[in-house]
């Protein structure tokens, strides 16, 4: 009964990848071809692609001369990550993709560490988010190394890379001499094949923080540096990934840009670039022009014509006027900084703290330099005034106390009241001896030694070099007079007056007046030219924005119906949609940061088809991001790269417009981590052929090394290359032993069996496994 089971099966299996492939089966990628007409004619503005035959690297030596010539990861190997050991017990695990860019496969039971060893290690030797769980044993070094093939386009766009960062793009050319058919002469910057060698060592600081070592073909590198490399060379694709990637507007917009020419795109960058600088030319004038400052008689008036005579005659007294004022003023810093030089150079000398900070400022402040008020030459001027004025007010508090300590004439003094008290003293014995003389005699002793401390009281306040009034009379000698002080200040705020401007104004007013009147400003002059050169380039920008999103129109339109074609053969029946709306501003106000290009928000929407098919049944669905489960968006994700090639790796590396265009080609392996789960009968050979035409490398695209982390029977079947991991133990160690090794011929066919019915009726799956696998190499041949 088993054996007719399985009998059928594999009749079926045969039916299915032949109605799967069939014409009618798979949306073919020249449905994207557009009978529009551009309204710009002038250009072609999208690109067009034609139908992938399938193909692919021989599954004995993978060495086809289409799939050889194309850049390709080679190897991946890990080193004490997550505890995994090899099954002979150490702790290198090594995983080889083969010598050409094929449809590799990576299968294994669930756990056996296929995405830890392939998608997470690949993450993060590129310079991905690695934790601490990487590195379980932080007494040994943790580290991962990637050995990637290239050849062109890639390989002049890495030796670009590495020159950007100061990298000899030589060193691609030191790795792997062995292979000397392909790399040739490794002095020959023309070569057409080099290595990329990548590594990055986990060490565990003592903090616990992950620190990393990384290199790029020996050569040390930062973190940033290899990311900025290595990162835009592969995408990993799964579930998470697709989700995120979806939800970005930002990606969405590169994917559907992959569509339009490079050319387009270009023009649009410059022509933003061009806007953005002549907005930047024309904000500088204008701010220039608001901070001249110049009296208000001639502000409105001179601008924009000749100067008269007049007018020219006046400016010259004005400026003249201000010239000696100007000297005046430097005169005085001059004469104030040379009496207090001494002061200032160390800094602790006699005087105020405040006066010594005071002229500080003072000497560092420059006539018709720009300051805030807070800071200006004026500003220190008042300030020194009240300064000595604070000076002068000490030294009339210090002779107050002085006169009030021992003066001889002021009748409250303390000398006065010392005096008195002696002359009472002696009337009340007139005995030279007995108890009260002695009392009394005691007395004048004591008033003796008071009268010595006044004394000496005195003489800090005024008796030498160190007392208060000297020290207060040295800070007060400033060598002009505050009649001169008064006098600078007044004259300023008339001059400030008579031009009807701020007092903290005037040098720039001054500076404002001599630059009109040398000619040697011409603000007004360029404004003008600056306000049209920005109408122009505005115009410019937004004319490209309009054939921007005219060919971002074609291509959504092609992109709905193609995709929504091949919907049904992945198992969903849905419609697919490509939304463009605008930004607030549209093409009056256009969009001018980096993040995206041109004035277009796209939307995906995804529509579940009506059940029913009733009058009044609506379809349900609306943004993908919100509607769709992680199976259908990874699914979408998969059905546009098939009908616009090059766009995951757009839109999930999440690159700027520039990045994009400046390194167009697409990565040199997709990396598809379960995307297929869940998934199985028609869908899932569809998924298969879809992920085989990606490394097909025709003429019409460049193909990729597709990578499938799998559990998918199909999937492994169409394989060119297919890599099991399994997981064990070995002999005296508690951690898990995990053996990755390339299976073909019976063991291929044993783990396709293993694939598609688990340990139940091994015989009837294997002849289902050869069903499997004969079909997909007729279909791959075809």
């Amino acid at each position: 009964m088993m054996s007719i089971c399985c009998l059928v099966l594999a009749v079926l299996s045969q039916s299915i990848w032949a109605s799967a492939f069939s014409s009618g089966g798979v949306a073919s990628t020249n449905l994207l071809r557009s009978g529009h007409h551009n309204k710009f004619s002038a250009r072609c503005a999208v690109r067009l692609w034609s139908d992938v035959p399938v193909g692919g690297c021989d599954d004995s030596d993978h060495k086809y001369s289409a799939s050889s010539q194309r850049s390709h990861i080679v190897s991946v190997k890990s080193h004490n990550i997550a505890g995994i050991v090899n099954d002979k017990g150490n702790c290198d695990i090594e995983i080889e993709f083969g010598s050409a860019a094929c449809l590799v496969c990576v299968t294994g039971e669930s756990g056996s560490g296929k995405s830890l060893l392939v998608s997470k290690a690949l993450d993060v030797v590129t310079g991905g988010k690695a934790t601490n769980t990487l590195v379980q044993d932080q007494d040994k070094e943790s580290w991962i190394e990637l050995i990637v093939r290239l050849c062109e386009p890639h390989l002049s766009t890495v030796s670009s890379t590495l020159q950007h960062f100061g990298i000899d793009p030589l060193i691609l050319y030191h790795q792997h001499t062995e292979d000397t058919t392909d790399v040739g002469d490794h002095n020959n910057e023309h070569a057409s094949v080099g290595y990329l060698h990548l590594q990055r060592t986990l060490v565990a600081g003592s903090s616990g923080k992950l620190k990393s070592i990384c290199r790029i073909n020996e050569k040390h590198v930062s973190l940033k540096t290899l990311r900025e490399i290595a990162s835009p060379l592969f995408t990993t694709v799964d579930v998470g990934v697709a989700s995120g990637a979806l939800a970005r507007a930002a990606s969405r917009l590169a994917m559907l840009d992959i569509g339009v020419e490079d050319s387009l795109k270009q023009q649009c960058i410059q022509s933003r670039d061009v806007f953005k600088e002549a907005t930047k030319r024309r904000k500088k004038i204008k701010k220039e022009l608001e901070s001249r400052i110049l009296p208000s008689s001639m502000q409105g008036n001179a601008y924009g014509s000749e100067l008269e005579q007049e007018q020219i005659e006046l400016l010259e007294h004005w400026v003249d006027e201000l010239d000696m004022f100007e000297a005046r003023v430097n005169r005085f810093q001059e004469t104030i900084y040379e009496q207090y030089s001494e002061l200032i150079a160390d800094g602790n000398g006699p005087g105020s703290n405040n006066i010594i900070s005071t002229l500080q400022k003072f000497r560092e402040c420059v006539w018709g330099e720009h300051n805030d008020d807070d800071d200006s030459i004026l500003a220190n001027l008042l300030q020194f005034r009240e300064d000595i004025k604070a000076v002068e007010s000490q030294l009339i508090a210090a002779n107050a106390a002085y006169e009030g300590l021992a003066s001889l004439t002021a009748t409250e003094s303390a000398a006065v009241s010392l005096e008195r008290v002696r002359k009472l003293l002696y009337t009340i014995s007139s005995d030279d001896s007995g108890p009260m003389f002695e009392k009394v005699e005691r007395t004048h002793e004591l008033l003796n030694i008071v009268e010595e401390s006044l004394n000496e009281c005195a003489r800090s306040i005024d008796g030498g070099s160190n007392s208060i009034i000297s020290t207060l009379e040295n800070a007060r000698s400033t060598g002009v007079s505050m009649e001169e002080v008064d006098g600078l200040v007044a004259d300023w705020n008339a001059l400030a007056r008579k031009h009807g401007i701020s007092p903290y104004a005037l040098p720039t007013c001054h500076t404002s007046l001599r630059q009109e009147i040398d000619g040697n400003v011409e603000a007004l002059k360029l404004l003008p030219e600056a306000e049209e050169d920005e109408r122009v380039a505005f115009e410019d920008y937004t004319h490209a924005c309009e054939e921007l999103s005219y060919a971002r129109e074609i291509v959504a339109s092609n992109l709905s119906r193609s995709v929504t074609d091949l919907l049904p053969s992945l198992g969903l029946e849905c419609t697919f949609q490509v939304q463009l709306t605008q930004r607030p501003g549209g093409f009056e106000d256009p969009y001018c940061g980096s993040e995206t290009l041109g004035v277009d928000v796209v939307d995906l929407l995804l529509f579940h088809n009506k059940v029913n098919g009733g009058p009044n049944e609506s379809k349900r669905g609306g943004k993908i991001e919100q509607v769709g489960s992680s199976g259908e968006k990874s699914r979408v994700l998969l059905a546009i790269e098939t009908c616009l090639p090059g766009s995951i790796g757009a839109t999930c590396n999440n690159c700027s417009p520039q990045h994009v265009i400046q390194n167009g080609n697409s990565p040199i392996s997709i990396v598809y981590d379960e995307i297929d789960a869940h998934v199985g009968g028609r869908a899932a050979v569809t998924i298969a052929k879809l992920l085989a035409d990606q490394s097909s490398g025709e003429a019409s695209r460049a193909g990729n090394q597709i990578i499938a982390i799998t559990h998918s029977a199909s999937v492994a079947a169409i394989a060119d290359r297919h890599i099991v991991i399994e997981r064990g133990s070995t002999s005296g160690s508690s951690s898990p032993a995990v053996r990755a090794s390339v299976v073909d011929g019976s063991s291929r066919r044993k783990e396709i069996a293993r694939m598609a019915s688990g340990d139940l009726a091994m015989g009837e799956a294997a002849t289902f496994a050869d069903a499997l696998i004969r079909d997909a190499l007729l279909h791959r041949d075809a």
